[in-house]
């Protein structure tokens, strides 16, 4: 009889590195619900990811504007097609609309929001119905603009 020969069945060492396998995966297993857990809570406030999105989408708009301004509380921005893109508050909602028309909501359970035009873009305060304040620079690299 031979030693090296395996009868049906599993040795030692492969049952030992099969278990370190399990053991490290589930080790992470909590890691991973607790973060896919805060990304899919819903709270109060405005949504982390939902921000993200917004913040983002603005930037680029501001980036590859004509012009900025704020006008009512509202940011107003002249695309490269000469298109008016407005973001405003609207029902507890941020709305953005194109030529007065159009209904795109940005951002849900906003309490208030206000804009604020620097030069080459506009800073922006959103509060939440959670009472906490993000403030964010929406800003261009142009330097062709004039400021008010």
């Amino acid at each position: 009889m031979s030693i090296f020969r395996k009868h049906d069945g599993f040795t030692l060492l492969e049952v030992l590195v099969s278990f370190s396998v399990i053991l490290i995966l589930t080790a992470f297993f909590p890691l991973l619900l607790k973060n896919l857990s805060l990304l899919t809570e819903k709270g109060d406030g405005i949504h982390p990811l939902e921000l993200e999105v917004f913040i983002q989408q603005a930037t680029r708009e501001v980036r590859n504007a004509k012009r900025v301004s704020v006008e009512s509380n509202a940011m107003v921005i002249i695309n490269q097609d000469d298109q008016r893109v407005t973001y405003e508050f609207y029902q507890k909602n941020v709305r953005r609309r194109v030529n007065g028309t159009g209904h795109e909501l940005l951002l849900h359970g906003v309490e208030s929001i206000t804009f604020k035009e620097v030069n080459n873009g506009a800073i922006v305060n959103v509060k939440g119905k959670d009472e906490i304040i993000h403030e964010f620079k929406l800003g261009a690299i142009r330097t062709s603009w004039t400021s008010k």
